[in-house]
């Protein structure tokens, strides 16, 4: 009886170990937002970063109209804001994020989409990067999406409707569930 017990703890023990072997945690998803205008002075960048065990870091930081004067030094600059907000994703969430990411229609997607309507007074760019598990990836960018009518998004592939509207869900579930966190030194101006 003893011997039949012991080859079971070997391979519980051992099962128990590969159970607890966890992936590396990895970057799934990469959003860059850089805006300036529609008013002289004012300008954004947002940051949105999904990683693989559910983790999201989302990050805004923007100038509003105006010149702000230090009294002591009388120095010039613009209004400067930021906020910076992490929230954690439940498993199934980003498991149908990632299937969501990985299917054949977003895979599809051309890397580079023209601006719905040439920019006057407001320039958005945007850049998202798609990283699957096994190291591969995709960027997409485009300008001025998310001021682009309805008539203007019907020109756009679905599939790019429906990633961006789930990243804007995802943006506003940070805003309104997430804690704060320190500013990212990778959400800059700069893609």
């Amino acid at each position: 009886m003893k011997t039949k017990f012991i080859p079971i703890l070997v391979l519980i023990s051992c099962l128990t170990v590969v159970a607890q072997k966890k992936e590396p945690i990895k970057l799934i998803l990469k959003l860059d937002e850089n805006v300036s205008g529609p008013f002289g002075g004012k300008h954004s960048i947002s940051c949105l970063r999904i990683y693989s065990d559910g983790r999201i870091v989302y990050a805004s930081k923007w100038t509003t109209r105006g010149t702000v004067v230090d009294e002591k030094t009388e120095k010039k600059s613009n209004n400067e804001r930021s906020k910076s907000l992490e929230f954690k994703m439940d498993e199934l969430d980003v498991g149908e994020l990632s299937d969501f990411l990985q299917s054949k229609v977003v895979k599809a997607l051309p890397e580079k989409f023209a601006p719905p309507h040439p920019p006057i007074d407001y320039f958005e760019e945007i850049t998202v990067q798609l990283n699957d598990l096994k190291g591969h990836m995709k960027k997409i960018s485009m300008r001025e999406f998310f001021v682009a009518d309805l008539e203007e998004k019907s020109k756009y592939p679905s599939a790019l409707i429906v990633l961006m509207g789930k990243i804007e869900e995802i943006e506003k579930l940070v805003e309104n569930k997430g804690s704060t966190v320190m500013f990212p030194n990778d959400c800059s101006a700069s893609k």
